[in-house]
């Protein structure tokens, strides 16, 4: 009996030390890809920023009027902030819910 409340213990033991290696796994992974979508996302907006000063300028150069350029740039981004704004409960979201919940199971998936 003795021998048995033993080995149950050393069972329970590694179990606990299981979970927590696979919490830790699961922890600098979720970080890992944390900070390699700020990376991705940092020089996004930098290339964004340059496209949308070009495109100003170019659609300045068009119509002749610096401001004019601009304003119309600023008035397309407004108009696309609406459209985000009106949906994100519908589908916005839920598809970012979504992903970070299948992010979170990835691996229990493969294994």
């Amino acid at each position: 009996m003795e021998e048995l409340l033993e080995k149950i213990k050393e069972y329970i033991e590694t179990r606990f030390k299981l979970a927590k290696l696979v919490l830790i796994e699961k922890g600098t992974s979720i970080f890992a890809d944390i900070i390699t979508t700020l990376i991705v996302v940092f020089f996004l907006i930098v290339a964004f920023l340059f496209i949308s000063i070009g495109l100003g300028f170019y659609i300045s150069e068009l119509i002749g009027n610096t401001y004019g350029g601009f304003l119309i740039v600023g008035l397309f981004y407004f108009l696309i902030a609406l459209i985000v704004f009106l949906t994100k409960d519908k589908y916005i979201e839920k598809s970012i819910v979504n992903g970070i919940i299948k992010k979170i199971f990835k691996r229990e998936d493969v294994e």
